[in-house]
């Protein structure tokens, strides 16, 4: 268990800056489909590559955002708006303000999950983001 998870309560999480949430929900949809990827075992590595960029971007992260939208609870819903209202001083090369924030509001949503050890939820979104990239084809 990380020292995080080990002196800070769910409370504690929530009030996390929303863009450090972001950081660390960044991580963990980078590490989910590179994970899924791999395990299709489709692509050689610089496809695997190419692929986990495709999916693991603010336009794509934006979408699969709108496309959890309707899922999230009230305290999800929270923290997103909260990653929608930070001061984000950067953004995206490729991609507009308004994508971004939308996939900071995503990465902070699974942050939060992650960080407060809620595996199965974390998994539910991380999956309905999936169908929805897999759907838009």
């Amino acid at each position: 268990m990380s020292k995080i998870k080990e002196v800070k309560n769910a409370d504690e999480i929530k009030n996390l800056q929303p863009l450090v949430l972001a950081m660390v929900g960044d991580s963990v949809h980078t590490l989910f489909v590179r994970e899924k990827l791999a395990l299709e075992n489709k692509f050689k590595v610089n496809a695997l590559s190419r692929e986990v960029a495709k999916r693991v971007n603010a336009g794509s992260q934006c979408k699969m955002f709108f496309a959890i939208e309707k899922f999230l609870t009230e305290e999800e819903k929270e923290i997103a708006r909260r990653a929608r209202n930070s001061h984000i001083h950067s953004k995206a090369k490729n991609f507009s303000a308004t994508e971004y924030i939308h996939a900071t509001a995503f990465e902070s949503v699974l942050g939060y999950l992650y960080l407060t050890e809620q595996t199965k939820r974390l998994y539910e979104i991380l999956e309905i983001g999936e169908n929805d990239y897999a759907n838009r084809g």
